[in-house]
């Protein structure tokens, strides 16, 4: 199962008890000025960068999830066996003539939890949400890519694409827990399973490089 976490404001609405950092900076010769910085969306996280690195598994291709990872207090009431929280992160600068922008997926432990940790299935399951996420990193760089850079716009612009993306990643997260059934649907979870990987296959250069 996937955490979420809605947020009522104007057009906004984030999965996943999200940890979501939006930095603009935009230059004008050797004056900084910030134009949109720091959007942190989630409990309140403020991690020094040692318990943060601690906290945070980076995707990566030969690397899968264990139950030990889970390492959040379960929710005794509620009625899902696990909860996962992926995350995507991305930063953006910009100057009149261009911009930059890095994009990162990556798993909170310490929001991740497990009430039985016994079940591959179960842990097979998370670790499709896992790469859901990272599936949708690439889907933002790409969008990013083909971004038509306007300085005046760019930071409604990005919002957009990005709103965009999160809405349709919330989508999958939720056909995927009603599909597979939470894993218990085997034929589907293997399904499924094939599917993600072959959409990350689709966007394979625009993958994180390691």
């Amino acid at each position: 199962m996937l955490s979420f976490n809605h947020i009522k404001q104007k057009n906004v609405s984030f999965p996943n008890n999200q940890f979501i950092e939006f930095c603009i900076f935009l230059f004008n010769n050797h004056t900084m000025r910030i134009f949109t910085c720091l959007f942190f969306l989630s409990f309140g996280l403020n991690l020094s960068y040692n318990s943060f690195a601690q906290d945070t598994i980076y995707w990566r291709s030969d690397s899968k999830l264990r139950w030990e990872d889970f390492q959040g207090i379960p929710d005794s009431n509620s009625k899902y066996s696990a909860v996962s929280n992926p995350v995507i992160k991305y930063k953006l600068s910009a100057n009149e003539d261009t911009f930059n922008i890095k994009v990162l997926c990556f798993f909170v432990k310490t929001k991740s939890w497990s009430k039985f940790k016994n079940s591959d299935t179960l842990l097979l399951h998370e670790q499709g949400h896992f790469d859901i996420a990272e599936l949708f990193a690439r889907k933002l760089r790409k969008a990013f890519s083909e971004y038509k850079f306007n300085y005046q716009t760019i930071g409604v612009d990005v919002e957009k694409i990005f709103a965009h993306s999160k809405m349709e990643r919330t989508k999958m997260d939720l056909l995927y827990d009603k599909e597979t059934n939470y894993s218990k649907n085997r034929k589907q979870q293997l399904l499924w399973n094939k599917r993600i990987k072959a959409e990350q296959i689709k966007l394979k250069k625009f993958a994180e490089k390691n």
